[in-house]
């Protein structure tokens, strides 16, 4: 396919602005290097930052030039698919001139566009077919056959072109014209079985094109997703829809020519590759698998070579996508720390009308499985739940399967994430094919192929047997293999044998359920959200994160949605944060280790991949031909000695905190017996003295010191006798001989025997004369049977040093991947400790008052008590104003009714409450001058109001069935947060509504935060000793007398009612017009007189005969 020349082969060339498309020139027409070949390679000069419209990024890009593409076949001529010599810089610039069979050249001339819509339709037929060659070979007659047979071919294929006025070549393709797309079974996107994956390419337009891009076009129709990076010699190619991604989206420019085409140097895929990934597509990497050599003795050994058998193999190797990403020494590192989730869900409607679902989640980067199945409500509440704390990249559902409520999440709430539906039983497994299939796979063999199944597959199944309880599980498990085996990532990913069963958050029984055996509050998506405890900037997590390993920033997020109900963790963790405050040379110290360690996790991943013997012998990647493999090689072992590196320097932690009091510090940096972190001295030990670490890295290949590897020492032990049979066999000659005889020649000319002239004479037959010297000292050179022998002795055993050593490599990261289980028990001791540290940074550089909390078990009169606490995520800490705030204990109601003024910081304190208890019971420090709170088994919050357009829910029915999931699993243990319920309807429903939710809530007699404007709502419970009230203080003051209020707020909970919301004045604070507001306060004056009129007629009435009750109400009427 294409060629380019030496001076325009740089990764700037294919940064430059896109030229535009070309117009097409008439057939045979030739295109020379001329100016092109000459001009100056890519510097400073000449190059310009481009901005990618898509992209915060600056790229590098040449200034505009006119290049050209000499486009040749890759068939048995395609001499640049393999290594070669740089050329001299005069063979450079001796740039043959070469006819291209291309209807495209320069649109400088306006004129070439017209001549060609005037040309005759045989011309335009026969040019359109030359723009889908890569070029014919050099020999005339084949050249004339080739396009006699083309000719015969051309009527069916225009049928394919439905216009040449229209741009690319790809535009112009009936069928892929929307009207006639199907996929590779012929099936229209109306049909429900499509597969959008696919596409169907008619067979004739397939047999017109060369060899190369009718490769190109079946991989097309069998990843019609994918953007194929189509390996071509040192580049990866882009053609035809694909290539205007690459322009649009990469910055790339056109190649000439009428097909869309751009490319990039094989050294840049791992940018290319990931900046395409980041923005949804799926890359398709695309390899050559055959070199020229090897392509022509497939085809000696092919009884009928057609020419499609004349092009080296290519397939594809990998398949990208959000979610389902390898990291290795081609795409290196991920560009953030966070995990990116893979997600299949399978689904079952029950009888009651809720779901059932099985959900598999991997982060194939690290390659751990977790599966779970559970019934679901209708909110799907876990579902959201686990997407908080694992967040999804891609999600994978079954075609036709009913998902009930969940489907109108997908399309509304998760409609940004990526998702792909997959075929049932094909594609979706069942749960029978799912281990049936996993069962005949090498995932789970060991060294001698004996199959084992992972531990969690005994309480899922009896071997092929899938159980009752967990068939759905299994079905999306089976889903995850076939869509990673589709993407060829099955083996890296499986073969890591991580697999964990998840518990969900338990919420069906948090009323039934044992508090005391609770291991985890509950905190569901609602609360997540409505806390900003995850995710951007003022979140509590990126208030928290002080984390210095990727790792450790992955278990924060979890450690914020799962706050702990052990008391002994809590306490725990708060006396090791509180060691760390009180040592700051420990607490120091502690932090640079961290800080020097790489994304281990990832890493011992990436280092197993390398050392999967399945994955170097029978995955696409083995046989791939790679120029940079040599620069692969290194980064590999680079990436081994970085791993080795950190896990060596995680070894002095030992050190730094021996004679801690923390009992938790112990354990995770002490060896056994007093902790639990892993004696790793002789491993790191065995893999420092293994080989020549900067020889490795200088070479990009390992050789192991002796008694590291037992097949290359055999090896070198065979090559050894036989120099040492050699030696004997050379003294034996010198003696037979009476001179000094030596050994002669070079690789298949080894060992000859070479003997002075004068002393040649005594050989005998046995003796094969080779060659002579001639000179001051001439003599003759002889071969015997013995060495023959001894040469075809030593050849055999150099092959198989050789062929040990190709694999030496793999063979140490195997050995490294052999310690997995050390490796990982010294990751999950790292990870928490850098948590630990993570918390106690916070507390050293916190600039208001912190305290450390007291925590009490579970209680019969639960109570939270907080003095001076502010919001541990406000932008602006040092202007906070701190509040007290108590619920339940010494004589105080646990439901607290809050109201006060508009943006008065009613939500704000209650948040601010909540976050508190979240931090507390992480065992965190938290903002406060004292803290104290007897556990909490789950958070409930309903804050803020929003409409559900896509399952055409109002915001009254959204927030009503909010409210009702809380009545339905609260317990007296959890703690509710209720922002002005009954706001989504008329005045009278709202507030009659709200009472009655108060009342409810009283028997529950749980912690509870409820803000309210109804203000007969306080009046109902004014006298009730089961409430307090409390609202936010402002100071009112009137202006110059008049009827106009200036509202200060105070932002500081006080002690009883507020009369007033104080609207006026957050509308004056909006920006509302001033004659809107005075409108406004005469309505409302209005109304005022007429609701207290109303109350006193209502009360003179019900009053009787009482003649001073009935002055009294007469004088508040004032008339």
């Amino acid at each position: 396919m294409s060629k380019r020349l030496s001076q325009t082969n740089t990764l700037l060339n294919y940064f430059s602005s896109p030229k535009g498309k070309l117009t097409p020139k008439k057939s045979g027409e030739t295109v020379t290097p001329s100016k092109t070949s000459n001009a100056p390679l890519q510097n400073k000069e000449n190059t310009k930052i481009k901005n990618n419209e898509d992209s915060d990024e600056e790229i590098a890009v040449p200034k505009k030039r006119n290049r050209i593409a000499i486009i040749n076949s890759d068939s048995e001529s395609e001499n640049e698919n393999t290594p070669k010599k740089r050329k001299s810089s005069a063979s450079k610039r001796a740039v043959k001139k070469q006819k291209i069979q291309s209807d495209s050249e320069s649109s400088d001339n306006d004129s070439s566009e017209t001549s060609e819509k005037e040309a005759s339709s045989s011309v335009s037929k026969k040019t359109l077919m030359d723009s889908f060659g890569f070029s014919k070979s050099d020999k005339k007659a084949e050249i004339k056959e080739e396009e006699e047979k083309l000719d015969k071919k051309m009527n069916k294929v225009t049928v394919e072109i439905s216009s040449l006025d229209s741009g690319w070549i790809h535009e112009r393709l009936d069928f892929l014209k929307p009207e006639n797309i199907r996929d590779a079974d012929k099936r229209k996107p109306s049909d429900p079985e499509y597969d959008s994956r696919t596409l169907y390419v008619p067979t004739d337009f397939l047999n017109s094109l060369t060899p190369a891009m009718r490769q190109w076009w079946m991989l097309k129709s069998q990843h019609m997703d994918c953007v194929l990076f189509f390996k071509v010699g040192k580049f990866y190619e882009l053609y035809h829809m694909d290539a205007v991604v690459g322009v649009q989206k990469l910055g790339f420019s056109y190649m000439k020519g009428e097909f869309a085409h751009s490319g990039f140097p094989e050294s840049a895929y791992g940018k290319m590759a990931t900046a395409l990934v980041d923005r949804g597509y799926k890359v398709a990497r695309v390899e050559q698998t055959e070199t020229p050599e090897m392509m022509a003795d497939r085809c000696k050994q092919q009884k009928k070579v057609t020419k499609y058998d004349k092009v080296v193999s290519r397939e594809i190797c990998q398949v990208s996508s959000r979610g389902s990403c390898i990291y290795g020494a081609q795409m290196t590192d991920a560009r953030s720390d966070m995990g990116c989730y893979l997600y299949a869900i399978a689904a079952r409607i029950l009888n009651d009308g809720k779901c059932r679902f099985g959900i598999t989640f991997v982060e194939t980067s690290i390659g751990k499985f977790y599966i779970s199945e559970f019934d679901e409500d209708k909110f799907c509440s876990k579902l959201l739940t686990i997407f908080s704390e694992y967040p999804p990249g891609l999600i994978i559902t079954e075609k036709t399967s009913n998902y009930g409520y969940f489907k109108n999440l997908l399309n509304g709430q998760l409609k940004d994430i990526l998702q792909e539906t997959l075929s049932p039983k094909t594609q979706f497994y069942t749960a029978s094919n799912t281990l049936e299939t996993l069962r005949s796979q090498n995932y789970f063999k060991d060294a001698d192929g004996n199959f084992k199944w992972p531990k969690i597959f005994a309480l899922m199944a009896d071997e092929c047997n899938p159980k009752p309880e967990y068939e759905l599980a299994l079905k999306s498990l089976g889903a995850v293999h076939w869509f990673l085996k589709n993407s060829l990532l099955d083996i890296q990913v499986f073969s890591i044998n991580q697999f964990e069963l998840y518990s969900p958050i338990d919420i069906q029984d948090s009323k039934t359920q044992e508090i005391t055996k609770r291991d985890h509050m509950i905190v569901d998506s609602a609360t997540i959200k409505h806390l900003n405890l995850l995710g951007s900037a003022g979140s509590l997590e990126k208030t928290l994160d002080f984390c210095k390993t990727a790792f450790g920033k992955r278990m924060l997020p979890l450690s914020i949605c799962r706050p702990s109900c052990n008391i002994k963790e809590i306490k725990a963790r708060q006396e090791a944060i509180g060691e760390l405050l009180s040592n700051a040379q420990m607490f120091k110290a502690c932090q640079e280790i961290l800080n020097k360690l790489p994304d281990l996790e990832r890493q011992v991943a990436k280092i197993h991949i390398y050392g999967n013997k399945i994955y170097s012998t029978d995955h696409p990647d083995s046989r791939a031909i790679l120029y940079e493999a040599k620069t692969y090689s290194k980064r590999k072992i680079m990436d081994l000695i970085k791993t080795l590196r950190g896990f060596e320097a995680s070894q002095e932690l030992v050190r730094i905190f021996k004679g801690c009091e923390s009992s938790l510090l112990k354990k995770l940096t002490q060896f056994e017996p007093n902790g639990l972190f892993p004696d790793l001295t002789e491993t790191l030990k065995f893999f420092k003295e293994a080989f020549n670490h900067d020889e490795a890295e200088k070479e990009g290949i390992i050789i192991p010191k002796s008694g590291v590897d037992e097949d290359y020492d055999q090896a070198e032990e065979a090559i050894a006798e036989i120099n040492k049979e050699l030696q004997d066999y050379l003294k034996e000659q010198s003696k037979f001989f009476g001179c000094q005889v030596t050994y002669f020649g070079t690789d298949k000319k080894r060992f000859q025997l070479e003997v002075p002239e004068n002393k040649a004479r005594k050989a005998d037959d046995e003796y094969q004369i080779e060659g002579q010297r001639k000179g001051a000292k001439p003599a003759k050179r002889f071969s015997t049977p013995t060495t023959k022998e001894l040469l075809q002795k030593m050849m055999k055993a150099e092959a198989e040093k050789q062929k040990i050593i190709l694999d030496l490599n793999r063979r140490i990261f195997e050995k490294f991947s052999q310690r997995f289980d050390e490796w990982q028990q010294a990751l999950h001791c790292l990870t928490i400790l850098d948590l630990i540290c993570c918390l106690t940074e916070y507390a050293s550089k916190y600039s208001g008052e912190i305290c450390k909390p007291n925590i009490e078990q579970f209680s019969k009169e639960p109570f939270i008590s907080i003095e001076d606490g502010k919001l541990p995520n406000a932008q602006d800490i040092d202007n906070f104003v701190p509040n007290d705030t108590a619920l339940g204990g010494d004589n105080i109601a646990p439901l607290l009714i809050l109201t006060g003024p508009n943006m008065g910081g009613k939500s704000t304190l209650m948040r601010q409450v909540a976050t508190i208890c979240i931090m507390a019971q992480m065992g965190s420090y938290v903002p406060a001058t004292k803290c104290s709170l007897s556990l909490i088994d789950r958070i409930f919050t309903r804050l803020g109001a929003c409409d559900d357009i896509i399952r055409g829910q109002s915001t009254f029915f959204v927030e009503l069935s909010e409210a009702s999931m809380i009545l339905k699993h609260a317990s007296k243990q959890s703690l509710l947060i209720i922002d002005e319920l009954g706001r989504g309807t008329s005045t009278h429903d709202g507030n009659a509504i709200a009472t009655a939710y108060v009342r409810k809530l009283m028997d529950f007699k749980c912690r509870t935060i409820f803000s309210t404007h109804y203000h007969s709502l306080v009046d109902h419970f004014l006298d009730n000793k089961d409430v307090h009230l409390g609202h936010m203080a402002c100071m009112v003051e009137n202006d110059d007398g008049s009827s106009e209020e200036s509202v200060t707020l105070l932002y500081k909970l006080t002690e009883g009612r507020c009369p007033k919301s104080y609207g006026f004045n957050a509308a004056k604070l909006a920006g509302v017009i001033p004659e809107v507001v005075v409108r406004a306060r005469g309505i409302a004056k209005e109304i005022e007189e007429e609701d207290l009129c109303r109350s006193i007629f209502s009360k003179i009435f019900n009053s009787g005969v009482n003649i001073d009750v009935l002055k009294n109400l007469i004088m508040e009427l004032k008339i």
